[in-house]
């Protein structure tokens, strides 16, 4: 009995999950300069570190 408990309360947390998910929505594109998000320009800076070739003093 309880079993059948829980499996309903999974059940309906996860097409609770479904629907909300599908409310959000977003569209991305790229034009060769910048990440567009939702008409949005945006510039992702990144880098990242070589710990080997890093000096000691780094």
């Amino acid at each position: 009995m309880e079993t059948s408990s829980v499996s309903k309360l999974l059940i309906f947390f996860f097409s609770a999950f479904l629907a909300s998910s599908k409310l959000i929505q977003c569209s991305i594109t790229y034009d060769k300069k910048a990440i567009l998000i939702n008409g949005q320009r945006r510039i992702l800076i990144s880098g990242s570190i070589h710990y080997p070739r890093s000096t000691p003093e780094v």
